[in-house]
């Protein structure tokens, strides 16, 4: 048996600290799974700016071309570059190497299949390292080559631009890789761009390329207030994901984007689905509704959103943590994409973000994402089930509690010994008095 570190393998992707868990030679071993598993003679492979991304990416390729197949090192790019890269070019399979928002330390890999469908725990990466394990692989001559697909992703990307009118704009890459497919499409609009740390560079020197963190979008904020901006975005790492800032310079919602947008993406996909994270403030099935649309929650982890729009059709789908999906661009989740979507809204709706987002602020008040350590999270579920045995129960994604008056989602997290709690109600002191309930509970049985 081959050694690997199993820890490494998430639920949808491969990831660890470098070299102690991810390492040169794990690398060429899932290349080589991976091209067993997925039978393709072509594969694409992107990788991000991290110190550690250069060694993984010689023994990817050393991997592929021993197993026969064509490496195609299209360079250092977005994840959302190979991903239309693998959807436009009808490839069978693709690879990006990267830890996205992960500190430093960090290196991974994630793995696409056909149409841009990530792989995950159950459509393939088990099956990738029960063969990685075994290291019984078939022997071929591939080559390694290099294509360059940027010029071609942004044509594309480009055609979508229309409508986007004079804006000032103010851009966090936070060092990662959003600057080297953004800028050379922002360059070529109608809009004032000011950029924060645009250089791609693995050591985060600013600040990590985590968007979701609020500590990391204080330089951002800042700067829109200083410089009146109308927006601001805040990518994430590999570029997957876009964070937006309000001419106020507060940070907008994903649901309340998805509600405000729902309409948009109606009007040329009349009565289709969209997609949507658990988490979302009940405004969004609300609105969906009202515009003849066809409401579809899903569990967290944005590989089953867009695996769903790809396959199964729809206009858009999005999750809390920033990532937005649209059938207008192959179902990606693709961060640049997803700021024209927002800066075409400002301009159509003629209004600052602020104002256009309001409307879906109201009515329903929410707890915020609340993580707690616990090593019993199954144990604290249970004890919940029993405590709103009366209520509505769905077990999607851990549990969801619905009454008449609120509702929670309570779930484990897949990575850390910690259970996440989302609670939203139509009133304040409900909201409050609940979640203190259910955080009791947790912390004394945690």
């Amino acid at each position: 048996m081959a050694k690997i570190n199993q820890a490494i393998f998430h639920t949808y992707d491969i990831r660890g600290i470098y070299p102690k868990e991810i390492n040169g030679r794990s690398a060429y071993l899932i290349a080589r799974a991976f091209a067993l598993f997925t039978q393709a003679p072509e594969i694409p492979i992107a990788y991000d700016m991290r110190r550690s991304s250069p060694a993984l990416l010689r023994n990817i390729l050393k991997g592929l071309k021993e197993s026969g197949v064509e490496a195609i090192d299209i360079g250092l790019m977005p994840t959302p570059v190979l991903n239309f890269v693998v959807a436009e070019k009808q490839f069978k399979a693709g690879i990006i190497i990267t830890a996205s928002h992960n500190p430093k330390e960090y290196n991974g890999i994630k793995l696409i299949g056909p149409k841009a469908v990530q792989y995950d725990s159950q459509t393939g990466i088990e099956m990738i390292k029960k063969f990685a394990l075994k290291g019984k692989f078939k022997n071929g001559r591939g080559r390694i080559i290099k294509k360059d697909y940027l010029a071609l992703y942004l044509k594309k990307i480009k055609k979508h631009t229309t409508g986007i009118k004079k804006l000032k704009i103010v851009v966090d890459f936070g060092n990662g890789l959003g600057s080297i497919s953004a800028l050379p499409l922002y360059k070529e609009l109608p809009i004032k761009i000011i950029s924060l740390y645009p250089e791609p560079d693995g050591a985060y020197p600013n600040h990590p390329a985590n968007p979701a963190e609020e500590e990391n979008l204080a330089d951002l904020k800042k700067e829109i207030i200083k410089k009146k901006a109308d927006l601001g975005i805040a990518f994430d790492g590999d570029a997957d994901r876009a964070f937006f800032i309000d001419e106020k310079g507060k940070t907008a919602r994903a649901d309340h984007l998805m509600a405000a947008l729902s309409l948009y993406e109606l009007k040329k996909r009349p009565k289709a689905k969209i997609y949507f994270d658990l988490r979302f403030s009940k405004i969004v099935p609300d609105i969906i509704s009202k515009f003849k649309g066809k409401p579809v929650v899903s569990r967290v982890g944005n590989p089953f959103y867009k695996e769903k729009l790809i396959l199964e059709g729809g206009a858009f789908a999005a999750e809390m943590a920033g990532h937005f999906m649209f059938a207008d661009f192959y179902g990606i989740d693709d961060g640049l994409f997803a700021t024209l979507k927002v800066m075409k809204l400002i301009c159509d709706e003629n209004k600052p973000l602020s104002a256009i987002l309001e409307p879906f602020q109201k009515g329903y008040f929410q707890s915020g994402e609340i993580n707690i350590k616990t090593e019993k999270a199954d144990k604290i579920i249970n004890i919940l089930k029993k405590e709103y045995s009366k209520a509505k129960i769905n077990y999607l994604d851990g549990i969801t509690i619905e009454t008449p008056v609120f509702w929670f989602n309570l779930r484990p997290s897949n990575t850390e010994p910690l259970i996440r709690l989302n609670a939203e109600a139509k009133d304040k002191k409900i909201l409050d008095r609940e979640v203190k309930k259910i955080i009791t509970l947790i912390k004394k049985n945690k």
